[in-house]
């Protein structure tokens, strides 16, 4: 009999503390902080992704080997980019020297790009029929990060001293996200992790694996998309697509209790862009923004954008406005507004600017600790 009770004691003892084990498990996940990074393709996610990295991981920055890495895939851009800008010219601008492009066309993908190749992009990207096409690029579906290689041509070819990636190089740099990336991240005392997914239409089939336990989405979209059109549908825009799965994140069952943080990206790019492409377009052949009817630069006038230029302010200010208010105006549809229960937190950002990114990112930190206690029940509403 005492033998038979100590084996029950026993096993008492030991269902108890795996109970325990269970429940300090659950509480551990449960408090865990789990950021989801959502947006269309070319929203800037996985650029803001590294930028995680290189502000919060514990290793922070990049190996030698993985800069030495990015050279290829950088080079593989450029390369890339170039020729479809090369063939867009058939459709669009001729280009003038055509030696130069024909050349480039015809090298292969895995070309090196080294110093006897960096006279000839040089000389074509310089081509007053490439510049045209690059301001007129649309329709035509090339990385924004084309012209900041282009700028560095020199040295990005290794002219003076072999290339290595600067963190600038490997933020711009594109590796199409497939499937669900995942990294932890410390801010202060906070710990965090952050899931980046593909943003492309085929891509997000695999999202709702990363839906569970959610503690706040950063949802990315690119502003200087206005006039852009889509990878996958070159009927659609590019802004359209972007609001439209903004609301149906919104419209998620996953989300009903989880706050949104939207970082509307991209606003260098932006600021640029307005100079000299109409942010409203309400014509047969193209309409977007119709209902704006805040200022738009003239673009028969040179604008500064360096924060100078009241003109050129207010129209940055007043479009900035109007696209905030689109995209959380989606929050306000009835049957949206009738099930949602959390806000959202809305910044305008650069993910290639690691200070900017880093000063939003402390901001929101301080938001998502907030979530997170009431979440856990530490904090009342």
């Amino acid at each position: 009999m005492g033998n038979c009770g100590g084996r029950m004691d026993e096993e008492t003892l030991r269902s108890h503390q795996i109970e325990r084990e269970m429940l300090a498990a659950k509480n551990k996940e449960d408090s865990k902080i789990k950021l989801l990074l959502l947006g269309a393709g070319e929203s800037g996610k996985s650029t803001l992704f590294k930028q995680m990295r290189i502000l919060y991981s514990q290793q922070k920055n990049f190996t030698n080997d993985e800069r030495e890495a990015y050279i290829s895939i950088i080079h593989g851009n450029i390369l890339s980019d170039m020729k479809i800008m090369i063939d867009a010219s058939a459709t669009h601008t001729p280009i003038e020297n055509q030696e130069a492009a024909k050349e480039v066309a015809n090298w292969t993908k895995n070309q090196f790009l080294g110093p006897e190749q960096w006279e000839l992009l040089d000389a074509l990207w310089n081509d007053p029929g490439m510049k045209q096409n690059w301001k007129d690029r649309g329709d035509i579906q090339v990385q924004d990060a084309l012209a900041f290689y282009m700028a560095e041509i020199r040295r990005v070819c290794g002219v003076d001293e072999p290339f290595v990636p600067t963190n600038k190089d490997i933020l711009r740099s594109r590796v199409r996200t497939s499937g669900v990336v995942q990294a932890n991240f410390r801010m202060g005392e906070a710990k965090f992790e952050m899931y980046d997914v593909g943003g492309q239409r085929n891509e997000r089939r695999k999202w709702i694996h990363s839906f569970e336990g959610v503690t706040s989405v950063i949802f990315v979209a690119a502003v200087s998309e206005y006039n852009q059109i889509l990878y996958e549908d070159n009927t659609v825009n590019r802004q359209d697509e972007a609001v439209e799965l903004f609301k149906q994140q919104l419209e998620s069952e996953w989300f009903v209790n989880v706050p949104f943080i939207l970082f509307l990206n991209k606003r260098d790019l932006f600021r640029e862009k307005l100079t000299y492409i109409p942010f409203k377009m309400d014509t047969d052949l193209v309409k977007r923004n119709v209902d704006y009817d805040g200022p738009e630069c003239n673009p028969n006038v040179e604008y500064k954008i360096d924060g100078s230029d009241p003109k050129f302010e207010e129209v940055y200010d007043a479009t900035c406005e109007y696209l905030k208010d689109l995209y959380q105006s989606q929050a306000d549809i009835q049957h949206i507004r009738e099930k949602r229960k959390k806000g959202i937190y809305t910044y305008f950002t650069n993910s290639t600017d690691t200070e900017n990114v880093q000063k939003i990112m402390s901001a929101c930190t301080d938001i998502i600790l907030q979530i997170n206690l009431h979440a856990g029940g530490w904090l009342t509403p």
